[in-house]
């Protein structure tokens, strides 16, 4: 310290800080100059410079504190990485190298490609790398496309179009690495989904690309005007409100910030949704599935179509209706466990012939109590569902042929007036708005209509007792004489006892013989409970309506064809009650009647159960979904499985509510409303909106038990 005894406070603490700088920096320390004219003792210049220089030299040299870096490898925690592995259906659709959006295959079009080899399983880790998933995939499918035993197959991957689950082939770099990761980053719930770049060899199976198919052609019908085209600072807008949504906590913040300007009102998917896929082919795509209920089948019915529509068909039988029934209301207590009993018993104490008004309909529950509510036309629908199924399956008053239901002799009904009730039941339920019982045989209808019987024409298909049918088929399809005497040998037990067949039978007579065998088991014999019919559907002026419209008996005529109500149907007469355009609540509805209209279809084509493969399902789940159709959520909603002779009023709709607390639907059948709430929860997983329906319908008694 003798050095620095000649400098002042202030240099010495300048020289120490500059010094302790220095050291850290691992640099010279600065030399320190003073002005100071404090006297020193006499000491060289020189050697005051030496001595200050070698006492920070001193302070550089001594080790500065530090924290030892810990060593990764030595570490009590080991970062592991997280492998997954999945297990996936592959499924290849047909090469078309025109289309860049593919509708999901279904159905049929799903079992003709599982025929022809083009569906398998895989099993990959996110370890694997691009080479070993396309090695995988080629093996699946070698045999299908005849490769050799060191070709690889050239395909692409699609990945799925969240929203409006279709297919589409994704954007990527040209060196996008396809490894395990990648892959299961682009599958859907259940499958992997890719589009090989070569034709199947003899491609006979091959889907037919037309409007049947369930492969979608690009829309090229509709094309999207500039107006309506969403510009680039709508596209940003939207994007920053779903990263607002993103981060909102509660559904408040789901709500679309700020007024939309007036091109900005037509709210289509492509606002909402992201699809990755070239601007005018997501657009288009919006406007499609946004557009569905345009596109959906007509309502009307090939049976009379080229008479009347069934609008007309549905105008007459509604004017009819309110000309002959009051508004007055008749109560009716009805108990759903027998259905069939209660009903006989409730319509004959009525004395219909004397009455009509509308019935009020009360069920009564398990406890005996009736159940509360006002009926203003669900519970009546319910009914007369429920009742037309008793009528034909429950009541034994019928009989089912190839060709329909037909009375069954019972002399018990025939005492006691039941077919001429059953015809006031069919009357009633026809004019008071109930699905129409289209259960009876043409042959039935024919003689309800005429009254004749030796003008009908029958075939051995009316005939419902099986091995009657056919002895009958084999007497009116043999060819020559040996033939003929065989067939009518099985009919010894019973020809000997109807007078006036021909007899001996032979080639000339054999068709009167099946005629008349047929007029009598099917006619003459129960021709008492064909008058009793006649008798009761004269109630209402039914019948009489019948006469002068013959189109009408399609009301009553057993189809030729299924009838069964479709997805699309359904999804036409659940009319959606949207929010005013423009609003902030707009977008999450068309949402959610997508999400709708796509568990429609999931129930339509039988694919339910794989959609919801992910979840514990009960049995009594697993159960429902294998019966569940499309009339089932009609049914849910309006309490009735088809539409009504007279339609539906007030008109079916679906609702939204926006409520966080909610997420079963509600069906409220007397206004024909199925309302679904919009909350995050609904919107967020397709799943969980598919599994809140499924137990609102199975939690709807029989209005969901069709």
């Amino acid at each position: 310290m003798a050095g620095m005894a000649g400098m002042a406070l202030g240099d010495i603490e300048r020289a120490v800080t500059a010094g302790v700088l220095a050291a850290l920096n691992g640099v010279a320390p600065p030399v320190q100059t003073t002005t100071s004219t404090v006297s020193t003792p006499a000491v060289p210049s020189a050697t005051r410079t030496s001595n200050f220089a070698s006492t920070f030299s001193s302070r550089r040299s001594a080790p500065l504190p530090s924290f030892p870096r810990r060593n990764g490898a030595q570490s009590g925690y080991l970062r592991r990485r997280h492998v997954k592995t999945y297990t996936k259906d592959v499924v290849c659709l047909p090469f078309s190298p025109g289309l860049s959006v593919f509708v999901i295959p279904r159905g049929e079009t799903r079992t003709r490609l599982a025929t022809a080899g083009l569906v398998g399983k895989i099993s990959f880790s996110t370890e694997w790398s691009e080479d070993q998933v396309r090695a995988e995939i080629t093996a699946i499918f070698s045999g299908a496309f005849g490769l050799s035993e060191h070709q690889s197959l050239p395909f692409q991957f699609l990945s799925t179009i969240k929203g409006c689950k279709k297919l589409m082939k994704p954007k990527v770099t040209s060196n996008f690495p396809w490894g395990g990761k990648e892959v299961a980053s682009v599958c859907s719930g259940t499958c992997l989904y890719i589009m090989p770049e070569m034709e199947v060899p003899a491609q006979s199976w091959c889907v037919a690309m037309d409007d049947d198919s369930d492969f979608e052609i690009p829309v090229v019908q509709r094309r999207v005007s500039q107006r309506d085209a969403p510009s680039r600072a709508q596209r940003e807008h939207c994007e920053r409100q779903e990263r607002v949504e993103a981060s909102a906590p509660s559904d408040d913040g789901m709500e679309l910030q700020g007024q939309r300007g007036p091109n900005e009102a037509m709210n289509h998917f492509a606002d909402f949704i992201p699809i990755d896929i070239e601007e005018d082919e997501a657009f288009e795509e919006a406007i499609r599935c946004s557009l569905l209920e345009e596109s959906v089948q007509s309502l009307q019915d090939s049976r009379f179509a080229e008479i009347l529509s069934k609008e007309e068909v549905i105008g007459i039988v509604k004017a009819h209706s309110e000309r002959v029934v009051t508004e007055a209301y008749r109560p009716i207590y009805i108990s759903r466990g027998n259905v069939w009993t209660t009903a006989l018993r409730q319509f004959r104490r009525r004395k219909f012939t004397e009455s009509t008004d509308l019935l009020y309909v009360t069920f009564a529950s398990d406890e005996g109590t009736n159940e509360d509510g006002e009926d203003l036309g669900g519970p009546r629908r319910e009914f007369f569902r429920l009742l037309v199924k008793a009528i034909f399956k429950e009541s034994g008053a019928f009989e089912e042929s190839l060709n329909g239901f037909t009375p069954r002799m019972n002399i018990s009904h025939v005492q006691n007036g039941v077919y001429r009730t059953i015809g006031q039941m069919i009357s009633t339920i026809i004019v008071q708005g109930g699905e129409p019982p289209a259960f009876l045989s043409p042959l039935v209808m024919d003689y309800l209509l005429t009254e004749c019987i030796f003008q009908l024409k029958v075939t051995p298909d009316d005939v419902a007792d099986m091995d009657l049918r056919e002895a009958l088929k084999k007497v009116d399809q043999a060819l020559t004489t040996d033939e003929l005497e065989q067939a009518v040998e099985c009919c010894d037990s019973w020809r000997y006892q109807i007078e006036g067949l021909p007899n001996p039978v032979s080639m000339d007579n054999k068709y009167a013989f099946v005629q008349n065998a047929i007029l009598f088991n099917v006619l003459i014999q129960r021709q008492s409970c064909y008058d009793q019919l006649v008798e009761g559907l004269k109630y209402y002026e039914v019948l009489p309506l019948l006469k002068e419209r013959p189109c009408l008996r399609v009301l009553l005529d057993m189809p030729k064809e299924p009838s069964d109500v479709t997805a699309d149907v359904v999804a036409t007469l659940l009319k959606p009650n949207y929010s005013v355009l423009g609003s902030n609540r707009r977008p999450r509805e068309e949402l959610m009647v997508v999400k709708f209209r796509e568990f429609l279809h999931c129930v339509q084509e039988k694919e339910l159960g794989e959609h919801l493969n992910a979840r514990n399902l009960t049995e009594a789940e697993k159960a429902f979904i294998l019966t569940l159709n499309p009339g089932h959520i009609l049914a849910f909603a309006t309490g009735s499985s088809n539409v009504p002779a007279i339609g539906f009023f007030p008109s079916s709709k679906l609702t939204f509510v926006h409520d966080d607390m909610k997420h079963f639907p509600i069906a409220h059948t007397c206004s024909n409303e199925l309302q679904i709430f919009v909350n995050r929860k609904n919107l967020a997983d397709d799943n969980e909106f598919d599994y809140n329906l499924l137990v609102a319908l199975m939690n709807g008694s029989t209005f969901s038990a069709v």
